[in-house]
């Protein structure tokens, strides 16, 4: 029984399950709203003036969000033996578009991550109902038990709001990062291979863009935020839906085929 157990591995419990979703964000806000802090302490404990050049905020969170991300996945592989759709689906995007806005000098691709992720996911929740599939349920992992026009129903929702939340990503980085001033080609720096996230100290740089550090807010907070809530408002459809705790074995039947309601010894 126990070699069973660890061949199928374990379920990540609450907080192990929180630190592989959230934990990777965390380093992202962080490198990205602390990053010049970061860099320059890195700087004097190595002996070194580093400064983070003005505008690479981003590079470098997707720098840090990218290896943190794998070990999150990693971990998750390893606890539970198994790999998670959402987390494969998620890792495979974020190695492809992480590594095209750091090689391409481009946030775009990142800007997008989201909106992609998003509208991946609702096209497959839809694709599953039509080919009658429904993966809603798998990812689930049976911790739900309804039944399948109640998952069906359900499925609808979510593959709607996945929609939104696509189209909502958009129209957000667009119309925030649209005042935002061109990146300037990478300057020849002190810095050598490292003049894409590192410059001079003290020298006069391109003002940062307020509208990014904004977006930034709203996909890691806003819908996050908005995550939890769509997700709590669904609560009372699926403890509806849910099996009683008693089933009809638990209750007599008398010879009418009235129930016998009296609590059990």
């Amino acid at each position: 029984m126990t070699s069973e157990v660890q061949v199928k591995g374990q379920k990540l419990t609450g907080g192990a399950k929180f630190a592989v979703e959230m934990g990777p964000l965390a380093v992202f806000m962080i490198s990205y709203f602390f990053g010049g802090r970061l860099v320059s302490l890195a700087g004097s404990l190595t002996g070194h003036e580093w400064c983070l050049r003005e505008g690479s905020e981003m590079y470098l969170a997707v720098a840090a969000f990218m290896p943190s991300f794998a070990l999150a996945f990693a971990y998750s592989v390893w606890k539970e033996k198994r790999i998670a759709p959402m987390l494969l689906v998620s890792g495979v995007i974020i190695g492809v578009l992480g590594t095209l806005t750091l090689v391409l000098h481009n946030k775009t691709f990142f800007y997008m991550k989201p909106t992609i992720v998003y509208a991946l996911f609702a096209a497959l929740l839809y694709a599953g109902l039509r080919t009658e599939r429904n993966f809603l349920r798998t990812l689930f992992d049976g911790a739900l038990h309804m039944p399948d026009d109640a998952w069906r129903i359900l499925t609808i929702r979510y593959s709607l709001f996945f929609a939104a939340l696509a189209v909502a990503n958009e129209i957000a980085w667009r119309w925030l990062t649209a005042g935002c001033p061109p990146e300037p080609a990478l300057p020849v720096s002190a810095s050598g291979g490292w003049a894409w996230l590192l410059t001079e100290c003290g020298i006069e740089q391109v003002a940062k863009c307020a509208g990014e550090a904004n977006w930034v807010k709203i996909k890691v907070f806003g819908f996050t935020a908005v995550s939890l809530v769509f997700t709590a408002v669904q609560a009372p459809f699926i403890a509806k839906h849910m099996p009683e705790e008693h089933g009809p074995e638990d209750k007599g039947t008398g010879e009418d085929g009235s129930k016998d309601d009296k609590p059990g010894a």
